[in-house]
This record gives C-alpha cells, sequence and structure tokens, in this order.
C-alpha cells in the first residue's frame, strides 16, 4: 500500500516566513519517512512551491492544490501547516483546503480566524469564566485620544497588533509619552491595535492536542525572558534570550489547573491539531494570554520540548498528530 503523501506548507505572508521555514526543515527530518511521503511546499504570496530533491521549483498547481513532478502528478492526502501569520494561521488557507477536502493539522477556518484576533478571542475565552487581561482595541485611521486609552487602560501596558504572532510589533510601555510611539509601531503591522493591562506573574504555556478521541495537555512550561522587554518577545523567542523551564516552578495543583483550562479552551473553541495555549499566573490564578495554532517547530520551540518530556520521542509524536489529521 502507498504512503500517504503529506504535503509540508512552509513560509507565507509575514515577517515570520523564516522562523516557518526553519521549523519545516526541523519537520521535515522528523516526520516518520517510513509511513509517509512528504513533500515540502513554500507559500510566499501568489508564489507557491514544491523544491524537488534535484533542487527544481516545482509549481503547485492551486486549482487542485498538486504538482506535477518527473515521475507523475501528486495529490496530497494531507497538508501539514507550519506557517506563521497569513495565511496559515488565521483561516484563510484552511478556507481553500476545505473547499478541495483536503485534510489538514490546524485547527478549522473559523478557529483559526477567531484565535488570530486576540481582542476578539479573549472575549470569547472571558466568556468560558477564565480570567483575561482588560483591552480596548484601535482601528487605524479612527482618532486616537491618548488620555482615554491611559484612562480606560491604565500602565503599564502592551501594545500589539491584534492579529499576529510571535510578538512582532508589540511593545511594553511604562509611561504616557511611550504610547504614541507604540501604537504607530504595532500600525506598522496590522490595521487593528489591541492594548492590554499588563498582568505581573509568572508566565507559563502548555501544548494540547487530541488523539484518539482524547484531549491531551502536555507538560507545562514556564518561561522567563532575559530580553529588556520583559515579555516573551520575538527577540526572546528565536534569539535564545528566554529561559523555558520544563516542567514549570509551579505547585502541582496549580499544573492541573494550568492543564485543565487549555483543555477547556481547546474544547469551547473546537481546536484541532496540536496548540499551544499561554497564560500568566498571578496570585488570583491563570489569566489566559493566547492560543497558538500553529506553533514553532523549529529547534528552539517549545512543544517539542514539552512532547520530549512528557515521553514522546519526537518522531512518535508528529506520526500521532497526522494519523489523527488523516481521520
Amino acid at each position: 500500500m502507498s504512503k500517504p503523501k503529506i504535503a509540508l506548507v512552509a513560509g507565507g505572508n509575514s515577517g515570520e516566513y523564516e522562523i516557518s521555514i526553519q521549523g519545516a526543515h526541523v519537520l521535515s527530518g522528523n516526520i516518520d519517512a517510513g509511513l509517509f511521503e512528504v513533500y515540502p511546499i513554500i507559500i510566499r504570496e501568489s508564489d507557491w512551491y514544491y523544491t524537488s530533491a534535484e533542487k527544481e521549483r516545482i509549481p503547485v498547481d492551486k486549482n487542485d492544490f498538486s504538482v506535477l513532478t518527473p515521475k507523475g502528478k501528486v495529490n496530497f492526502d494531507l497538508a501539514f501547516i507550519t506557517i506563521h501569520g497569513t495565511p496559515g494561521e488565521d483561516g484563510k488557507l484552511q478556507g481553500y483546503f476545505d473547499l478541495l477536502r483536503i485534510p489538514y493539522t490546524t485547527s478549522g477556518q473559523l478557529a483559526c480566524a477567531l484565535t488570530f484576533n486576540k481582542f476578539f478571542c479573549n472575549r470569547m475565552v472571558s466568556s468560558f469564566g477564565l480570567k483575561t487581561a482588560h483591552s480596548i482595541k484601535l482601528i487605524k485611521d479612527v482618532t486616537i485620544d491618548i488620555k482615554d486609552v491611559l484612562e480606560s487602560v491604565g500602565l503599564p501596558v502592551f501594545v500589539k497588533p491584534n492579529k499576529g504572532g510571535s510578538s512582532l510589533g508589540t511593545s511594553r510601555v511604562d509611561s504616557g509619552d511611550q504610547l504614541l510611539s507604540a501604537i504607530v509601531s504595532a500600525f506598522e503591522h496590522d490595521d487593528e491595535v489591541m492594548i492590554e493591562e499588563m498582568i505581573k506573574g509568572t508566565e507559563v504555556t502548555t501544548g494540547v492536542f487530541r488523539y484518539n478521541g482524547i484531549i491531551t495537555s502536555l507538560p507545562v512550561t514556564e518561561i522567563v525572558s532575559k530580553s529588556d522587554s520583559a515579555f516573551f518577545d520575538y527577540i526572546a523567542k528565536y534569539k535564545g534570550l528566554s529561559e523555558e523551564i520544563t516542567p514549570a516552578r509551579i505547585s502541582g495543583a496549580m499544573t492541573l489547573e494550568v492543564q485543565r483550562l487549555a483543555r477547556l479552551v481547546y474544547e469551547k473553541l473546537e481546536l484541532r491539531g496540536v496548540v499551544r495555549i499561554d497564560f500568566i499566573i498571578t496570585e488570583e490564578g491563570p489569566y489566559f494570554l493566547e492560543a497558538n495554532i500553529t506553533p514553532g517547530m523549529s529547534q528552539a520551540s517549545i512543544i517539542p520540548q514539552q512532547a520530549r518530556a512528557a515521553g514522546y520521542s519526537f518522531q512518535e509524536f508528529l506520526t500521532m498528530i497526522i494519523r489523527e489529521a488523516l481521520k
């Protein structure tokens, strides 16, 4: 019997293009070649292609998401999406694959669109009874009254693009005179900006996935940023300026609570695949930060660390994710 053909879809249109490519390289070396045929597919705006073993770029036929190789036409059984940002994290690519009836490893179109919109996601998660930071949303080209913003949210705050990942364009603001420049910076990455009160506490994250109908939480990781930004920003994530401690230095009871809340979010938002869900732990309990639909899979990424801590080899873990998506 022929092996399922997996399109490993990487790249994207955001500033996280290179991170996605790095993650795809790691995945390509860890997906079980004895079980699956892997085809790296790169997407960059309208340029979609497969790079053959001979380094030939073969364009993707977008009518049916196929490639024509010297050995014949290849139709894919599954898309393993490892794009951060648009179009792989915001639901656009998922909608395309839904139309073609090609299964994929991430959450569905609606869930991706919701979690990609931080402001709306926080509102939804808050309705489930979880704690979230107070925030407001600004829209580009709409007049901003800095005084009103400060009165509504206070200081310190985080100013971030409402739709995006890896903390690109995100700033910590400690004084009113920093706020406008931070807003301008965030608007360079999105037409909507979220201003969110800063919650002081211990930042933690846990991966969640479903296999054989059971939703499982991976071990909790504590994140200690060593960058000047004092939060897990883009530089800390990908330049080695963060300490990631697995298991997190929290009580057993708090670990179970974080994992329970993560599973609750996963279930209520109807998420699929492996999702990384972030929290801040305070004296009042865990505050939900965000859900990462396509968590990083590079050497510096957390999910591979958590999978190993849970007793899975990375290859075994990826096989579970692929088999679940193929059902």
